[in-house]
């Protein structure tokens, strides 16, 4: 019996859909038509054999936390506020707006103000943030509970520039890389739901140690239109092997349905 592994990165996965605009409710049968068309190309590379094929485990990387600030502390907004007349761009833009609000005061009316419409927007920006993580928390929790074979692993943070209401996220593409090697006994064949070409080092280590590696490209349209990719193009060359998924096949076969709601992302 030959083990699968899928390795999927939460936020690139989420990006390929809301890119198709597509929404998934069973991730359990989601993953499942992922394996099973792995399955079929990964036996095409072996000749003249179809061995039985298990799926093991996915291993999914979510983001689970966040720069925690506590905007109603003194220090915390003293220190923001530095930044903010330090930072002469974004000064500059709300003092226009300020400008245009208190038409006739002083400038120091002016900068008290402009500091006040930033502070209160990125506020704002922040705690919508901030409800996101936690229906993602919800979202993690309620995969965990519905299936058996699925591990959310909360590792990635997201770094806030409140200044610039910027999000950079840190972790993630790192544990998966490391848990690819550091679970290599778990699995014989390791798919890749990801676009970040970092993961190339790791790829040509595991095939070193005689594991199949395939990545996955999400494709708009049906097949065979190639209208798009998702990820790095040296990751595919990486790969033994590249697992397509398009799409109109998600929808036909109801495992995916069309959807304008982009709510749920960061």
């Amino acid at each position: 019996m030959h083990r699968f592994a899928l390795f999927v990165d939460g936020s690139n996965l989420f990006g390929s859909l809301r890119t198709m605009s597509l929404r998934v409710d069973d991730y359990e049968a989601f993953f499942s038509y992922v394996f099973e068309q792995a399955v079929e190309l990964w036996r095409e590379t072996i000749s003249g054999a179809t061995p039985p094929a298990q799926l093991y485990r996915v291993y999914w990387y979510e983001v689970g936390s966040m720069d925690d600030w506590d905007l109603t502390d003194a220090k915390a907004q003293a220190h923001l506020r530095d930044r903010f007349d330090a930072d002469k761009e974004v000064k500059r833009a709300y003092m226009a707006l300020a400008g245009q609000k208190l038409k006739g005061a002083s400038q120091a009316e002016v900068a008290a103000e402009a500091w006040v419409m930033c502070y209160n927007e990125f506020k704002e920006w922040y705690e919508y943030k901030w409800k996101i993580l936690d229906g993602m928390r919800r979202f993690h929790h309620a995969i965990r509970t519905g299936t058996d074979f699925i591990d959310v692993i909360e590792c990635g943070h997201w770094k806030v520039d409140l200044l610039h209401r910027a999000l950079e996220e840190k972790g993630l593409d790192t544990t998966l890389a490391v848990d690819m090697v550091a679970m290599e006994r778990n699995y014989d064949v390791a798919v890749i739901l990801s676009g970040d070409a970092d993961h190339i080092p790791s790829i040509n280590y595991m095939k070193e140690r005689a594991k199949h590696v395939a990545a996955v490209e999400f494709l708009s349209g049906y097949p065979p239109e190639k209208r798009g990719r998702s990820f790095s193009s040296h990751l595919k060359r990486a790969a033994d092997f590249v697992v397509q998924i398009y799409e109109m096949e998600l929808v036909k076969h109801g495992l995916a349905k069309k959807s304008s709601d982009q709510s749920s992302t960061p």
